[in-house]
């Protein structure tokens, strides 16, 4: 007889047989992913929801549990049969009312009647790169739909795979220090070209950088105008490998100078990529109030202080050795910053690292 593994995550209990899918050191990642839901679409009520890639079920279930009215009908598709089956055992035994489970692959369920109507929250949660799922997700989103969109393939994204990352994501990619956040702005920027599509602009209102992942949420909002708006917040980084300074500009066409201002070094080049804002102060603090574990409550009050700033954040570690000084505490240098007069704070991305409007030679002088 087949042994299941049972799990308590959040509200929902989680029965996983083997060789079904489920990761535990995601379980942050789906904690963070509640509360921005319920920031985010807050004051919505009976929301259509689907999960294209539901293995156990465990965010749909979790986001029908969790999200008080704010869930309708909940959709969880997948195509491998021992995953729709455990899903639909989960969703018995979480007593779901209103739950559907699909086998079938996302595209073939959005050419369904189940989604003539479209969703107002899409989860992307797949194995890797959530690219061929962004297609199928634009076409089945309407005006308002929060899009929830992870990516683990941290290695093309942060430039180990540059290749991958221009065929996939049709950018390339830094692989420097900042990188993590260079990867959230590929995805974004990504997803903005898709949905640009189907006359979607993108409104980012949370952004997550940890372990293996990076893991956004996005507004669409509907309009060709927004669309255009949208992609024109797009653009290029240039990063200087000699001396840590960078520059960004917006703008469909890289136009950065081909060498470093500060020491003449030629430049390397990431994007098209997302150079708007990737957080949104008010749905954070929305977040914040319903974060109950403290690690949790740490990072969300880390993107607070990111919401506003400006894109990359500097690694002190790299600045530090490039000077060949001792390693600098976080928050000395933001306290140094901040006397010289310029915006300086600590980040989620590298808890060794700080997010400032000063230009890399005043942060370089900080460090000493």
């Amino acid at each position: 007889m087949e042994r299941l593994s049972e799990i308590v995550e959040g509200k929902a209990r989680i029965r996983v047989p083997p060789g079904v899918f489920f990761n535990p050191e995601m379980r942050l990642c789906r904690d963070y992913s509640v509360l921005a839901i319920n920031a985010a679409l807050k004051g919505r009520k009976g929301v259509r929801t689907v999960d294209a890639t539901a293995a156990t079920g465990v965010r749909a279930i979790r986001y029908a549990k969790e999200c008080g009215n704010i869930i309708g009908s909940v959709f969880l598709v997948d195509i491998n049969s021992s995953a729709a089956k455990a899903a639909a055992a989960n969703v018995k035994l979480n007593k779901l009312k209103k739950a559907k489970v699909v086998k079938a692959s996302f595209a073939k369920f959005c050419e369904s009647g189940d989604a003539m109507e479209g969703f107002g929250l899409i989860e992307l949660d797949p194995f890797g790169s959530p690219v061929p799922l962004l297609y199928d997700a634009a076409r089945a989103s309407r005006g308002g739909t929060l899009l929830s969109v992870t990516a683990t393939d941290m290695a093309v994204l942060c430039g180990a795979h540059s290749a991958a990352c221009i065929k996939n994501y049709q950018a390339k990619p830094l692989n420097n220090e900042y990188c993590h956040e260079a990867a959230v702005r590929i995805l974004l920027g990504k997803i903005a070209r898709t949905v640009s599509e189907f006359n979607f602009g993108v409104k980012p209102v949370a952004s997550l950088s940890y372990l293996h992942y990076v893991k956004v949420f996005v507004l669409l909002e509907e309009g060709a105008e927004k669309a255009v708006e949208s992609l024109k917040t797009l653009g290029f980084a240039a990063h200087c490998n000699k001396c840590l300074n960078r520059e960004w500009r917006k703008g469909i066409a890289n136009s950065l100078p081909a060498k470093c201002p500060e020491c003449g070094a030629s430049y390397e080049y990431g994007g098209p990529l997302w150079l708007g804002e990737i957080h949104d102060g008010k749905v954070l603090a929305g977040m914040l109030k319903g974060a109950k574990e403290e690690k949790l409550a740490k990072i969300l009050r880390l993107q607070l202080g990111e919401a506003g700033m400006p894109p990359f954040y500097y690694d002190l570690h790299a600045l530090c050795k490039k000077a060949g000084c001792r390693a600098a505490k976080p928050e000395t240098v933001i306290e140094k910053l901040r006397k010289a007069g310029f915006k300086a704070v600590p980040v989620h991305f590298r808890f060794n690292s700080v997010k400032t409007d000063a230009p890399a030679r005043k942060v370089g002088l900080a460090v000493r």
